[in-house]
């Protein structure tokens, strides 16, 4: 099955829309290469963008994530602000 095969491009429109409907993103480290491009997507329309997990270095295009939160309890702290 090739890049530009009717069901990988089904695929990647179905991948972007999602994104657009999106309100914000959340990257689950470690992750790869695809899932850094949608972080860089999403942060291109304006989404906010927050990130959970441990990273290796220190990049400063990470600097796209509003936070970056190492553990789940930090992540719970967070988002308990905004749960009514």
């Amino acid at each position: 099955m090739g890049l530009k095969s009717d069901i990988v491009l089904n695929l990647f429109k179905q991948d972007l829309e999602g994104e657009k409907r999106s309100k914000n993103l959340l990257l689950v480290l470690p992750a790869g290469k695809a899932a850094h491009i949608e972080s860089g997507i999403a942060y291109g329309m304006g989404k906010k963008c927050y990130a959970i997990g441990e990273y290796k270095a220190t990049d400063t295009l990470y600097n796209i994530f509003e936070e970056i939160f190492c553990t789940e309890k930090e992540l719970e702290e967070f988002l308990s602000k905004y749960i009514r």
